[in-house]
């Protein structure tokens, strides 16, 4: 249906509240209530009581109309709907079956379930998280209500999936009530004031879950010598754009970090003097592609972006903040351990990238707002900033926004902020579960997508708010496509990259790189996946590759198959 149309000078307040089983209409006085469709109306049902309509339409689908009003809905002509008298206060509209994808086996049970809720307005939303327990972060969705009762709100996959299904006690499944189809599956309708599950904490720090063995320790400490001399020359070809010159700090402090692990201590000095040296300019204004603060949208911008809304990926307008400040954040987190001192004096200027995607404390930093990119109620990141789409919100590279998850917890742990750093242990692990989810395909994940698009991809490259597409923003070859979901390879990938998932769908993985053509950065970024089952034949693979991505090496590669978990945890 339209939108409601009213008369007289009567205004209307409708809240967006996500999943709400209703759309709301709130009327601030009595006004005579025009409802129109582009669907001809084929009858409407009084019976259920006074201000109280089911609403059948030509296209099969079936809608209940309900006022807090007491008066009467009427048929004005084939398109229209009107009230015999003026209405006040609250107009709902909710779908009770759709003859394409939303069919019920009992229309009336499915009318009474949803006039359950009638009386319930969802108008305001909160998130908490509480994350007092060492392995498990509590995370609470509460909706506030105008009226009495239970609002009822759909949940999409991962909430059903979560520990939210074993709890009775804050609200209950309506099953009688239509499923919702989305482009992340089939949601389920629930009565209650708020939801509540956990999330499992894997093990997290800055090295990898595997410990390594001597000899993998000693031709370690072959490769990142070699790679944290490589860094010197590096540093006459520095990217000026936030991205890409992230990737190429966080790449150095991952080889300086490789190497205190093996013992290399000249290495490690190197590779931190080069990041310092990299980093400083950034830090100071002194850069050619300054950083500045946005006092309209709060945040970190480039001059550049700010200049040209393209320009360093649309980055002045607020797209993919999370990725690429992740890996500044990922610097300073390595720097701080490595180079206390010189983190606690440039602490200020470092703790802006992280305020700018992570900042947990919003009603006091007012700088920056709420934790940026992320979804609580998707339970994801998004990466696309103030861009309209018509497909709305997006998001790509689901390893990137772990790897800024992760980077902020290691930075908040590393330089004594326990309380943002649990914050931050708890999204990675919602936005981890959510990326295995949503973008991993195959057999397990058919009763989210179709099974004929499940079972032909193994990976959804961008995931938007309506659609899944099998694509990226820079090509469609299958080695972006699933490239890009597992980059960079730090310790976090493990919580990503499961064994079970990679074993069922590498005949797809494979075939994507079988003919060579690609570049061997690219088949390394493939090929590592399968560290998690077979790190010998990883090896074997991974011999001859001279070539690295931007944000990678020699050292690091190696490094991830020696320590990536060879099981599930």
């Amino acid at each position: 249906m339209q939108d409601g149309q009213i008369s007289d000078a009567a205004a209307a307040t409708v809240p967006l509240v996500r999943g709400s089983a209703y759309v709301s209409a709130i009327f601030n006085q009595p006004a005579r209530l025009q409802l129109t469709t582009d669907h001809a109306v084929l009858g409407v049902d009084t019976s259920y009581g006074p201000g109280t309509a089911v609403v059948r339409l030509n296209s099969g689908s079936v809608w209940l109309v309900v006022c807090e009003s007491d008066i009467n809905i009427c048929q004005a002509s084939a398109n229209e709907l009107v009230s015999d008298k003026p209405v006040c206060g609250a107009v709902r509209l909710a779908l009770v079956s759709n003859a394409e994808c939303n069919s019920v086996a009992d229309e009336h049970a499915a009318v009474l379930a949803l006039l359950s809720a009638r009386d319930a307005v969802p108008v305001g939303s909160s998130v908490s998280i509480d994350t007092t327990a060492d392995n498990q972060s509590t995370f609470t969705l509460r909706w506030q209500t105008r009226g009495l009762g239970a609002p009822l709100v759909y949940a999409l996959p991962h909430h059903q999936m979560s520990s939210i299904a074993r709890d009775s006690s804050s609200f209950r499944w309506v099953d009688e009530v239509a499923a919702q189809w989305t482009s992340r599956g089939r949601m389920r309708a629930a009565l209650g004031h708020q939801w509540q599950w956990t999330e499992d904490l894997e093990p997290l720090g800055f090295s990898g879950q595997t410990p390594l063995s001597d000899d993998a320790a000693v031709h370690l400490r072959q490769l990142v010598a070699v790679d944290a001399q490589s860094l010197t020359s590096d540093a006459q070809t520095l990217p000026q754009d936030p991205y890409f010159f992230g990737k190429a700090v966080a790449r150095a402090m991952r080889i300086a970090l490789i190497a205190d692990e093996v013992g290399d201590t000249a290495s490690c000095n190197l590779a931190v003097d080069h990041a310092i040296e990299w980093l400083e300019p950034w830090l100071d204004g002194n850069n050619s592609n300054t950083l500045v603060y946005d006092t309209e949208w709060s945040g970190i911008v480039s001059s550049a972006g700010l200049a040209d809304p393209m320009a360093d990926f649309g980055q002045g307008r607020y797209n993919d903040h999370h990725f690429h400040y992740g890996y500044f954040v990922y610097a300073a987190a390595a720097l701080a351990k490595l180079r206390p001192e010189w983190a606690a004096e440039r602490c200020e200027a470092l703790d802006l990238f992280a305020r700018d995607y992570f900042n947990i404390a919003a009603n006091d930093d007012v700088h920056f707002p709420f934790i940026r990119c992320f979804d609580f109620f998707d339970g994801h990141s998004y990466a696309n900033g103030l861009f309209a789409f018509a497909d709305s919100r997006n998001q790509e590279s689901t390893s990137e926004a772990i790897n800024a998850y992760y980077a902020a917890y290691l930075y908040a742990d590393v330089t004594g902020r326990p309380e943002i750093a649990q914050h931050a242990r708890a999204v990675l692990q919602l936005e981890a579960r959510t990326s295995r989810t949503y973008w991993h395909l195959g057999d397990v994940t058919s009763d989210i997508y179709p099974k004929e698009y499940a079972q032909k991809q193994a990976i959804v490259g961008i995931l938007w708010s309506t659609k899944a597409d099998y694509t990226t923003w820079f090509g469609n070859n299958p080695e972006f496509i699933y490239g890009i979901q597992f980059l960079p390879y730090t310790p976090a990938m493990a919580l990503l990259v499961k064994r079970k998932w990679i074993a069922d769908i590498w005949p797809r993985f494979l075939a994507a790189v079988a003919d060579n053509s690609q570049s061997e950065s690219w088949r390394e970024i493939i090929h590592l996946t399968y560290a998690v089952v077979d790190k010998k034949q990883t090896l074997e693979w991974n011999s001859s590759i001279t070539s690295h991505d931007d944000g990678n090496s020699a050292s690091n590669s190696y490094y991830w198959i020696m320590t990536a978990p060879a099981e599930d945890e």
